[in-house]
């Protein structure tokens, strides 16, 4: 995965493993998906969603590899779709639909996260 910016990727983090990639994975997972949009920005929505997928894919294959928490990450999937606003049916908005073991645990981590900067 090449950044487009010289910001570093958590998963080269060196505390990338265990419930620190969890977190550094939902980073990463903000940032992959904003950058394909802009990347994109001149296809048509189609195309931009389709090259976030495969974007959103090759990160997960990535904290697969490394084996930064292989029971969270391997055989887990992320997938984008562009759902109605109720509000604004005009605009699409972008859903996740995170396999249910991971998206768990990345709630819990942040929930973790959250109260640890509650509390500090």
């Amino acid at each position: 995965m090449n950044s487009v910016n010289n910001e570093s990727w958590g998963f080269l983090h060196p505390e990338c493993h265990g419930q620190n990639a969890l977190m550094f994975f939902s980073w990463d997972l903000a940032k992959t998906i904003e950058q394909q949009f802009k990347l994109h920005a001149e296809s048509t929505l189609a195309v931009q969603l389709h090259e976030a997928q495969k974007a959103v894919d090759r990160l997960l294959n990535q904290y697969v590899q490394i084996q930064a928490n292989p029971d969270a990450f391997e055989g887990q999937s992320i997938r984008l779709r562009l759902e109605q606003d109720e509000a604004n049916p005009e605009t699409p908005v972008l859903a996740l639909r995170t396999s249910p073991r991971l998206e768990a645990l990345i709630l819990q981590v942040q929930a973790q996260e959250q109260a640890s900067r509650s509390i500090n």
